[in-house]
């Protein structure tokens, strides 16, 4: 399977085209021209992060590019976040699968479920886990009372 993009057309055949023209229309602001386009890219950029969390998965090149795999997922975060920005109200069945989702995520970023690899891949950036040492001075206490070192 390949790695494919999510645009206004998958929404649309998601059968969200009402959602997604009420957000490029709604209370934009100046110069603004849509929202959607920025929402449906946030959530790209999220899944790509948490598929680049595990070391054994690879990123596609092209940046607007997920696993086919998560397509379903991407397309429903989007449209939570596209009612999020219009101020509507998510159901409680949107709620428990967003959830879901959540945790499928979490699987994948921990390497506990595989995605398809890229076609055209570049090694992920890591980012680190751990906050790099600090080499100031440290203070420690012992009973002794306050060490310099």
């Amino acid at each position: 399977m390949a790695w494919i993009s999510i645009t206004k057309a998958t929404l649309y055949d998601a059968k969200a085209a009402a959602l997604i023209d009420a957000c490029d229309t709604a209370v934009l602001g100046a110069g603004q021209t849509d929202r959607s386009t920025g929402i449906i890219q946030s959530v790209v950029d999220d899944l790509r992060r948490k598929v680049a969390s595990c070391r054994r998965n690879q990123l596609d090149a092209d940046t607007t590019t997920i696993p086919q795999g998560l397509r379903n997922l991407a397309v429903d975060l989007i449209i939570a976040r596209l009612k999020v920005a219009l101020e509507l109200d998510l159901s409680e069945d949107e709620r428990r699968t967003l959830a879901q989702h959540e945790r499928d995520l979490n699987r994948v970023a921990n390497g506990e479920d595989v995605v398809d690899q890229p076609d055209n891949p570049v090694i992920a950036p890591m980012e680190p886990t751990v906050p790099p040492p600090s080499f100031g001075v440290r203070c420690a206490t012992s009973r002794w009372g306050s060490v310099e070192g």
